[in-house]
């Protein structure tokens, strides 16, 4: 049986700054900022999880999907961690953020560019192509 996999839980809230974005919005999870400041709220309840790069799926003891890349950051965490980590925060939001979901993929090309990942112009075609999966976002 098939179950959905949550690579990832960050118990610490994290913080990122995009020229993206300039818009305010506040949840249990994300906190957007008029200044183009998001953070993600680990510290809420038991921490945020998400599964990473996607699609990703367990199956019997396997992880079977879109590899979050071997290189590590001076964190120690994959070097897609933190743009993964922010795209699926807003996509958690997307029938109540007002973000598009093309600004959603180019915050995750900028944080996988600015973590110097080879393969972020892939990735961010990946997610352009395949996003519609997910479903839809908020019509505005």
């Amino acid at each position: 049986m098939c179950a959905k996999a949550y690579k990832f839980i960050s118990t610490e809230d994290v913080t990122i700054k995009t020229t993206i974005l300039n818009m305010s919005f506040n949840s249990d999870w994300l906190l957007i900022e008029s200044d183009g400041k998001m953070t993600v709220k680990g510290t809420y309840a038991n921490g945020f999880a998400w599964d990473g790069c996607t699609p990703k799926f367990n199956l019997l003891q396997f992880t079977i999907g879109t590899p979050d890349g071997m290189m590590v950051l001076s964190t120690g965490k994959p070097i897609t961690y933190y743009a993964s980590m922010f795209h699926d925060a807003i996509n958690q939001y997307k029938k109540t953020v007002d973000v598009t979901r093309k600004q959603a993929d180019k915050i995750f090309r900028d944080n996988l560019r600015e973590a110097g990942f080879i393969w972020w112009w892939l990735y961010y075609f990946a997610v352009r192509i395949f996003g519609w999966v997910k479903g839809s976002w908020k019509v505005r």
